[in-house]
């Protein structure tokens, strides 16, 4: 069973690039998230996950200045970081993957596999 989650979130950053960059001044962007999930057995509660969990690791970088929360925050990092999080809610056999949109036309995403084959 795969379920996914999107979700548009407002943060700000800046980054701390080696190069010159328009993006090392501080600036926002109106994130669209999309997860997956998907598991071969449902929980007690007959869910992959709970939405609503989701949502709350999400609500974390929404409206916030995403440099206190995440080390460089660049969309793979922010991947990163969600991957991380919601991982952390998830018992094993389980995929996620996690895509950050950061325009309308350019975005980061990445996957882990725990217990599968």
């Amino acid at each position: 069973m795969k379920i996914g989650y999107d979700r548009v979130i407002h943060a700000s950053h800046e980054l701390c690039l080696p190069y010159e960059s328009k993006c090392n001044s501080l600036h926002g962007h109106s994130y669209q998230i999309h997860v997956e999930v998907q598991k071969k057995h449902l929980d007690e509660n007959g869910m992959v996950v709970d939405f609503t969990k989701l949502g709350k690791v999400i609500d974390q970088l929404d409206h916030k200045h995403l440099n206190d929360i995440i080390d460089n925050p660049t969309a793979e990092n922010v991947v990163l970081y969600l991957l991380s999080q919601i991982s952390s809610l998830l018992t094993k056999p389980f995929k996620l993957k996690v895509r950050v949109w950061e325009t309308e036309n350019s975005y980061a995403e990445d996957e882990i596999k725990e217990g599968t084959k």
